[in-house]
């Protein structure tokens, strides 16, 4: 039977997944391309094996392990997890947020990053990611993802929040990791082809945004640098101490049942 995996189909996932869609992965694993809030769900009610899931779910969804060294992070500007008001209002005058329902941990980081730097606790909408929408609701938006790459910067007034965390932190932020259901019963060196899938489509970067350029309607030289530029692939010692961090104060927010360790596979 071919191990489930529940794939974001947002571009900063591409590289993760596009060996398993397109490359010489695809044999043995049958790929469900998702929202990651929705990858969060299909992995927590056994509709898939592995899911690339926001990082805060490894909190919230018991008997996870997390696969060791690959991950969506960035050590700087993500570009693509973006707090969005409309020019000239103060941000001290936001009273409510709406939130993109494709987000669990934009939606746990804005939180904290509201609480704890700027002292604000405004209402906070969930809502489906639809800009002028959002801003029609509510003061300010947060949108992740394709949705926020395509946003005119210039138009607006806004927050990178992955800047503003490793501002505070000085650690890198990860927003997303490859995690099983402990019990499955997993191919013997699956942790070394998900490995080797990662490598793979990151040589293929210029094949992916040529892709992504025509159904985003984005120049592919822009997304290519948001590739290469904002999101780091890996899960080393820095990425684990900012995860960790980013969990325990999730915890202390109540946005996770609490805190615990993450669990590897291998």
């Amino acid at each position: 039977m071919a191990i489930r995996i529940s794939l974001v189909h947002f571009l900063n996932s591409a590289p993760l997944g596009w060996g398993f869609l397109h490359g010489p992965f695809q044999e043995g694993f049958e790929v469900i391309p998702s929202a990651p809030s929705v990858c969060a769900d299909q992995l927590a009610n056994g509709h898939a094996d592995i899911g690339l899931i926001p990082s805060v779910e490894v909190q919230r969804i018991p008997g996870l392990a997390v696969i060791p060294g690959i991950a969506i992070a960035s050590l700087d500007k993500v570009r693509s997890l973006l707090l969005i008001k409309p020019k000239g209002r103060p941000w001290d005058g936001v009273r409510s947020v709406a939130l993109d329902t494709s987000s669990r941990t934009t939606v746990a980081l804005t939180r904290i990053l509201l609480a704890e730097r700027m002292g604000l606790a405004p209402e906070f909408v969930p809502h489906p990611p639809d800009l002028p929408r959002m801003l029609g609701r509510c003061d300010a938006a947060l949108l992740i993802g394709d949705a926020a790459l395509q946003v005119r910067m210039e138009d607006y007034d806004t927050i990178d929040l992955v800047e503003a965390w490793v501002g505070w932190q000085k650690k890198p932020f990860v927003c997303a990791v490859w995690a099983g259901r402990k019990g499955v019963e997993y191919p013997e060196g699956m942790v070394a082809t998900f490995h080797a899938a990662r490598d793979w489509g990151l040589r293929r970067i210029p094949e992916i945004c040529a892709a992504y350029a025509r159904s985003l309607n984005l120049p592919a030289d822009f997304l290519r640098g948001y590739l290469e530029r904002n999101i780091d692939f890996d899960l080393g010692a820095e990425h684990l101490d900012g995860l960790r961090e980013f969990h325990r104060l999730a915890a202390k927010h109540g946005l996770t049942p609490g805190f615990r360790r993450c669990e590897f596979m291998g």
